[in-house]
């Protein structure tokens, strides 16, 4: 009886598979003709409409994505077999984990970025521009606004 509730020691248990390492996904480092950007607000849903750079880049209604968090962003791909598609209106819908992880909040302005060659759709927090519109502008007159 007792070796039914007390397992052997000297039993080998094995060890547990590894998980693949996922690559990271790839974001554009050109600008140019082929990086298109645009503005849109996320409604409450999660739900991201701007048909022009959805276009753009090809994907129409019923086009399946995958989408991944990097940095603070959101980077969109097509896959064929992926967990995301265009809804039948033109808009994708935004897990709300990954928002959660990006800070995204309804009704703030997102930047997306479409690299066409690359196939890829990056979704920035309004906040994020901000931020980086703010060095860009501390570098270009020199002054440092916390001091």
């Amino acid at each position: 009886m007792i070796a039914a509730l007390v397992p052997d020691s000297t039993q080998r248990r094995p060890q547990p598979a590894r998980l693949p390492t996922l690559p990271e996904p790839r974001l554009p480092v050109e600008s140019g003709p082929d990086l298109l950007i645009g503005a849109v607000r996320i409604d409450r849903t999660g739900r991201v409409n701007e048909r022009l750079l959805f276009r753009a880049l090809g994907w129409h209604p019923g086009r399946r994505l995958s989408l991944d968090t990097l940095h603070g962003l959101i980077v969109i791909a097509p896959e064929p077999s992926g967990p995301h598609a265009i809804d039948a209106s033109g808009a994708l819908t935004l897990p709300a984990a990954a928002r959660h992880l990006c800070g995204i909040k309804p009704d703030r302005p997102l930047v997306l970025a479409a690299s066409i060659r690359e196939q890829l759709l990056i979704v920035h927090p309004g906040t994020t521009v901000a931020h980086l519109l703010t060095e860009h502008y501390r570098d270009i007159t020199g002054l440092d606004h916390d001091a």
